[in-house]
């Protein structure tokens, strides 16, 4: 961790502007900062040339079957929806715990006293949604616990990221640091919040479908629950744009493992969290290269 002095000299001038901007933005009103998200995602989508392609040849190897026009229309509203929760994130950084209270909804809670009561650890197993901070925030509101991240490669935007997911009093756990502290973590009576959608390559993946595409898929959160005892929790956010707040669902346990060969258990992850997509899927993190390790080697965002 860098010394608070080091923060003032010429090399994060740039990054106090931007933070001094995100605190200007949190004292804005919903609709507001929304006219202005919206503005921003769609400057991105024109504009973001690079990022406009992985999410554009995501949706085209998820779903083949639509026409072009449809995947631009919902390549182009997850922009907007990005641009959206970006500037909401503002009020989780400085707004009041009122504030944020008033802005989630949390439902499914009951799964997770079921667990309890049933002597097992939980796992909370989410995915990149547009509002994810939001998700964490609506668990950590209501118990505290463990999330594992991946620090950012700004020390300072890192600090202000990690200050605003602890905020609520629950702890980060480096994903570099490997599993004993999520077990200890778990055993210890925490929950876990784990996020395991990405591409991690082949030697920590397996291959198995999602929706009409093929993707390296991690199987670490079916393991990681077998050792601690765990149940895994599936949990999605969607901003609800009837009552202006991000809505957190916790599902029931997933079920069904095999528990000692990786392809189905994979599939059953898989196929949770496209039910999961299919019911906003402008709000998934589609701006992630999903597809980076193929079967055979092939990268397919090189086209």
């Amino acid at each position: 961790m860098l010394s608070q002095v080091t923060y003032l000299t010429p090399r994060y001038w740039a990054t106090w502007l931007g933070l001094a901007f995100f605190w200007l933005i949190h004292w804005l009103p919903t609709r507001l900062r929304h006219v202005l998200g919206r503005a921003i995602g769609r400057l991105a989508w024109r504009f973001n040339r690079k990022r406009r392609e992985v999410v554009l040849t995501n949706l085209g190897q998820c779903f083949p079957n639509w026409p072009q026009a449809q995947r631009a229309a919902l390549g182009q509203r997850h922009f907007e929806r990005m641009g959206e929760s970006i500037l909401d994130a503002s009020v989780l950084w400085f707004g009041s715990r009122r504030r944020v209270e008033a802005m989630v909804d949390l439902q499914g809670w009951e799964h997770f006293e079921a667990a309890q009561q049933q002597g097992k650890a939980v796992i909370f197993h989410t995915a990149h949604w547009t509002g994810l901070e939001f998700c964490a925030a609506a668990v950590s509101l209501k118990k505290t616990g463990a999330g594992v991240f991946n620090p950012l490669k700004n020390p300072l935007v890192n600090q202000r990221v990690y200050r605003a997911r602890t905020r609520f009093g629950s702890r980060l756990i480096a994903r570099q640091e490997g599993f004993r502290p999520m077990i200890r973590a778990l055993k210890g009576g925490e929950f876990l919040y784990l996020i395991s959608d990405e591409d991690h390559g082949e030697q920590q993946s397996v291959f198995t479908t999602f929706f009409a595409a093929t993707k390296a898929t991690l199987v670490m959160p079916v393991r990681l629950a077998r050792l601690a005892n765990a149940v895994l929790l599936p949990m999605s956010v969607v901003y609800d744009e009837a009552t202006h707040r991000y809505r957190t669902l916790i599902l029931p346990p997933l079920e069904g493992f095999s528990g000692n060969d990786d392809e189905p258990d994979a599939r059953i992850l898989s196929a949770c969290l496209e039910q999961q997509i299919e019911q906003a899927p402008a709000q998934y993190m589609w701006t992630l290269k999903l597809f980076r390790t193929q079967p055979e080697g092939e990268n397919i965002y090189a086209r």
